[in-house]
């Protein structure tokens, strides 16, 4: 007589394993789908252009690549007021090279911010604004270190000029060289925004608030027909752009204070987003094609994962450098109106700011 198959019994460790199979499954495909979106979106970053961010310039380009307000031009009606020196009298106390990780501090990483006014087809421009921004995980800080642009530096390999000069000779890898003999400092990293991109990303910010100065909206509205009035204002990013570069009213040190108010309006606005609303953002911004730099997508995740998280809870600090009464204001050979640092007090500045004091 043949016998009758059993009865399979209920198993609940088989349920269970079959339920963790599943869920590790779920996982591992939404895991696999967020990188592959995430690469996806960063592929809209520019990385490494030699035409864009990086890369010395041809001869040719070298010819063009003239600040327009570096030299004297004895018909504009401008004369200097300051002292003139020749370029020889001028010793600059700079530093051996060192290399980024010879320079590094731990917990410290510098992510420079270059803002330059390039349109479609043009090249590389002299970098408008400089913001170091440095992320100190030791102690939950942030802090951001503008550069003065005019300000009289060796830079490797050309003679000695004003700061802005090296992007544009460069790109960022001559600036960060320049910053390293100069100032002692490393970068880890750089970003550059042309002034349409600026614009752009602080509308998809949804605008900043800044507080203006009677002068700053008299000057605004005197040259673009607006109608702002004193105290706290939300900006567009148009309004926020031209705010940012006021410097007939006052000093390149008070237009430098004003591009580091966006900054820090910038960071408040991200804490006062939701996650969803972060996502949704950051997804416009890296689509938008705006920002370049010399990371490349896997040190941009992996900066954004250690740094992002600070933005919420982080106190904020601003400074500039050189910083107020370490430098003089005179012109240099057909240099007008440099600021020629005293480097060493300068370093010493940026020592404690990086916990090297």
């Amino acid at each position: 007589m043949s016998k009758q198959p059993r009865p399979q019994t209920f198993s609940w460790q088989r349920l269970t394993l079959l339920i963790l199979c599943v869920t590790l499954a779920l996982i591992l495909f939404v895991l696999i789908f967020a990188t592959a979106y995430i690469h996806h979106l960063l592929s809209f970053i520019t990385h490494d252009d030699n035409s864009l961010i990086d890369g010395t310039l041809s001869s040719s380009q070298m010819a063009t690549a003239t600040d327009p307000d570096e030299t004297h031009d004895p018909t504009s009606g401008t004369v200097s007021t300051n002292p003139s020196v020749p370029e020889k009298d001028i010793v600059l106390e700079t530093l051996p090279y060192l290399s980024p990780d010879e320079l590094r501090v731990d917990g410290i990483i510098n992510i420079m911010l270059i803002g330059e006014d390039r349109r479609p087809g043009e090249d590389r421009q002299r970098s408008d604004s400089m913001i170091l921004c440095s992320f100190d995980t030791n102690n939950n800080s942030i802090s951001m270190t503008s550069f003065l642009r005019d300000t009289y530096v060796a830079i490797p390999g050309y003679n000695a000029s004003k700061l802005n000069a090296p992007y544009q000779w460069g790109g960022v890898s001559l600036l960060s060289k320049t910053l390293a003999i100069n100032f002692g400092v490393h970068v880890d990293a750089n970003i550059v925004v042309n002034f349409e991109g600026f614009k752009s990303i602080i509308d998809m910010l949804g605008g900043v608030t800044i507080t203006l100065t009677e002068a700053e909206a008299d000057h605004l509205n005197q040259i673009y027909g607006w109608h702002l009035s004193p105290g706290l204002l939300h900006m567009n990013g148009t309004q926020a752009l031209a705010y940012s570069r006021i410097r007939k009213i006052d000093w390149d040190i008070n237009r430098t204070q004003r591009q580091r108010n966006v900054l820090t309006a910038v960071l408040n606005n991200l804490r006062s987003k939701d996650l969803g609303s972060l996502i949704s953002v950051a997804t416009d911004i890296l689509q938008s094609g705006y920002i370049e730099t010399d990371m490349s997508a896997t040190e941009l995740i992996g900066y954004v994962r250690t740094l992002f998280p600070m933005v919420a809870t982080a106190s904020i600090h601003n400074q500039h450098i050189p910083a107020l009464g370490t430098y003089e204001e005179m012109s240099v050979g057909r240099l007008v109106d440099v600021k020629v640092a005293d480097l060493e007090a300068n370093r010493k500045i940026l020592d404690k700011i990086f916990g090297r004091d």
